[in-house]
């Protein structure tokens, strides 16, 4: 009796050290094979597949009656956490402002948005976003989107069109802190390789303005740049919004073709520069910044229109035309006279006003 018990203590122990090593994988590989549900194990085995978090760490996940979850390597924190999945209302989150990406940039023109689309509509939601729970939520929204506002702005414009079930797949964990946060987005948004140089270089300003007293150095540290980029990236950040939006996608916008761009405004005067940025954006998006570019200089070197010459048109008291005094086009200083349905006598009487005008 003692020795079964001391069996079933050191099974007992040995399933604990699994279960304290492993986590939520080994729990559910002991669910797995449960020798009652063969069936439904098979099933669940071969749905079963490798995900990874923003930092490589791989997690189980498996398709079954049970609560989906996944471990996430938190990147500062060091630690484990389990992350729930979700499905919610897209319009109950909102963007993580550690996340690198302007949701006012976002558009159905845009070329990479118009693909996720169309991926979702085809395939679904493949890929779940990452959120957590609002500090302070505001009004409906409960969500912070820590990764995949893309997809979250995506799953909005399928709720508005009825389609796609109005829902998000999300992971959820209450457990990540801003650091973490940051992080997270940071290494998504890289690994994917689809944050522009402007939105980048926004994120650098915003940096600025939280902490003036931190040197170029610091904050090109922080980011993992050198000075001269991070001093660049501050330039862009001059150009405005209304600037970008006139090309098809940010991303299409290259750091020189930013800079190159924001010198060519600069060098126009402001009224120009804000006639010609609302005649651009009542046409259809440039293609990207360099086809902008070409259009800006374009445009502060077209020929300015010639003024009217000034001319004097002399009626009679009928209000019929009878003569007109105009300014040449081309020569200045020159003008012709035209005389219209005159006698020779009148003719003459011009031609005597002219030489008594001219004193010859």
């Amino acid at each position: 009796m003692a020795e079964q018990e001391g069996g079933a203590r050191r099974e007992g122990d040995l399933l604990m050290t699994e279960k304290k090593k492993f986590g939520i994988r080994s729990l559910s590989a002991q669910l797995d094979s449960a020798p009652a549900e063969t069936e439904e194990v098979a099933a669940t085995t071969a749905a079963q597949k490798r995900v990874s978090s923003p930092i490589n760490s791989p997690a189980l996940t498996t398709r079954g009656k049970r609560q989906q979850r996944i471990y996430l390597d938190l990147p500062v924190s060091k630690i484990k956490v389990e992350c729930d999945l979700i499905e919610i209302d897209p319009k109950l989150c909102v963007a993580s402002p550690l996340n690198k990406r302007i949701q006012t940039l976002l558009s159905p023109d845009d070329h990479a948005v118009q693909q996720l689309l169309r991926s979702i509509r085809e395939e679904g939601q493949r890929d779940p976003v990452l959120v957590r729970q609002l500090k302070k939520p505001a009004g409906e929204q409960q969500y912070e989107v820590i990764y995949g506002t893309r997809r979250r702005y995506v799953a909005e414009l399928l709720a508005e069109a009825g389609e796609g079930g109005g829902l998000l797949k999300a992971w959820y964990c209450d457990q990540i802190t801003d650091a973490d946060a940051k992080r997270l987005a940071d290494s998504e948004n890289d690994d994917r390789q689809d944050i522009s140089s402007w939105e980048r270089a926004m994120y650098f300003a915003r940096l600025r303005a939280e902490q003036p007293q931190v040197t170029l150095e610091v904050l090109a540290g922080i980011e993992g740049v050198d000075r001269t980029l991070a001093g660049k990236y501050l330039k862009l950040a001059e150009l405005p919004e209304d600037v970008v939006l006139l090309v098809a996608s940010p991303v299409a916008i290259s750091l020189r073709a930013g800079l190159d761009i924001q010198k060519a405004l600069a060098a126009l005067a402001p009224t120009a520069r804000k006639q010609i940025v609302r005649e651009f954006a009542e046409q259809p998006r440039f293609e990207d910044g360099v086809a902008l570019l070409k259009a800006l200089r374009s445009a502060a070197i077209k020929p300015k229109k010639s003024r009217t010459p000034q001319a004097w048109d002399i009626v009679d008291v009928q209000g019929r035309k009878r003569a007109v005094i105009g300014a040449h086009r081309s020569n200045k200083g020159q003008y012709k006279v035209d005389l219209f349905e005159l006698t020779e006598r009148q003719i003459k009487a011009v031609e005597e006003a002219i030489r008594a005008a001219l004193k010859l």
